[in-house]
């Protein structure tokens, strides 16, 4: 018998729902475990201002008593859908190979937002606000994913679209081996573009005292570079701050930029070190051979991810961003870096898709976000 259970947001009845896929994916070598006490500290409201603006529920499906499929439905406050309505979401959708697992806990989800007046879902989105992880993996399934990128089985969106998701749009990600970036060739004409168009790039401080100038510099440049689109959350300086903090332990100022125009940011690339080989294998608890395993893995990785890579309006075309990447993969070659993943490009953003293949990305993952209207119940 398949029964859903709401779960209240506290640390002892949300434990079933965090465990789910660590059991789903127990024998998937490609499975990254999340941070038990980190997920569970944004599920529980803590430091997280996506929650703190919104309304949520947690729907966990049982079959008798076994937990099988989970899924976190909100109501996003600070994003609106497309007739101006508040947008509803999904997040966190895991299930094992059942349909009918998956169908009982999208019900759920489902009635409760439509109760609460939402007719259009997003989703899966993360839980917070964090630039890494939108949508489901849908192409490239080998191999784990980088520094906090979504990973399931090829069931779990066929799952979304039986049900009656369609896709909203695409991010993609792109394998960029150092090598085949021309920094030299770039850095021959770094001084005479700079002295031409009037700034500079520096590397990024990430100490403590340094955290808050630096989320306020790049939330203005996103904000800035982002196209205005209907239902996109832009970053506040919190948002940032709060990813930076969380994320500090792979943060390196060699794989980082911000350009300058005198005081004025005008663009940013910033790159982290991949923390999958350091958590794959882990059960995701905060103990010392953990720790100290992260430690020693993370100073020996040869990947990082590059989620941010943005140039406001007026700066573009005038080789930015071929400069601040220079910069930033001059940095990753220092740490031994030799392949970067450019992700998640917006397959929307044709400056980003070009600027990414220019450096000599390749294309090897798909991410899909998808959308329903709740006009319309699910499939059978």
């Amino acid at each position: 018998m398949i029964h859903v259970d709401i779960i209240k947001p506290n640390v002892k009845d949300l434990r079933p729902f965090v465990q789910l896929p660590f059991d789903i994916y127990k024998d998937d070598p490609n499975w990254v475990p999340p941070l038990r006490h980190e997920l569970m500290r944004t599920l529980t409201g803590k430091d997280n201002e996506f929650f703190a603006q919104g309304i949520q529920r947690f729907f966990l499906a049982y079959d008798n008593e076994r937990p099988v499929a989970r899924v976190l439905a909100g109501i996003a406050l600070r994003q609106h859908g497309p007739s101006g309505d508040p947008l509803g979401y999904i997040s966190l959708f895991d299930s094992y190979d059942d349909f009918e697992y998956a169908r009982a806990v999208l019900d759920a989800a489902m009635g409760f937002l439509r109760d609460h007046g939402v007719k259009e879902v997003a989703g899966p989105l993360p839980p917070r606000f964090d630039l890494l992880s939108a949508g489901v993996l849908v192409q490239g399934f080998e191999g784990p994913p980088v520094l906090e990128s979504p990973y399931n089985q090829p069931y779990l969106p066929q799952m979304l679209e039986r049900y009656g998701f369609t896709k909203a749009r695409d991010y993609l990600a792109y394998d960029i081996p150092i090598e085949e970036i021309p920094v030299e060739r770039i850095m021959d004409m770094g001084d005479r573009i700079r002295k031409r168009f009037g700034f500079v790039i520096e590397h990024v401080d990430f100490a403590r005292g340094n955290l808050a100038r630096v989320a306020q510099d790049i939330s203005t440049v996103i904000c800035e570079a982002m196209p205005e689109e209907t239902g996109v959350m832009l970053p506040t300086p919190d948002d940032l701050l709060y990813l930076f903090k969380r994320i500090r332990p792979y943060l390196r100022r060699e794989t980082a930029v911000l350009a300058y125009a005198g005081e004025r940011p005008i663009g940013c690339v910033i790159g982290f070190l991949d923390s999958s080989p350091a958590l794959i294998g882990t059960d995701g608890r905060r103990t010392p051979w953990n720790w100290l395993r992260r430690v020693i893995k993370t100073g020996r990785t040869a990947t990082s991810r590059c989620p941010m890579q943005f140039v406001v309006p007026d700066y573009q075309n005038m080789a930015v961003n071929a400069l601040m990447l220079a910069e930033a993969v001059k940095g990753a070659k220092q740490l031994g870096i030799r392949r970067v993943e450019g992700s998640p490009v917006d397959e929307t953003h044709q400056v980003s898709v070009n600027n990414t293949r220019m450096a000599g990305g390749r294309h090897h993952r798909t991410y899909r976000l998808y959308k329903m209207s709740l006009a319309v119940k699910g499939k059978e």
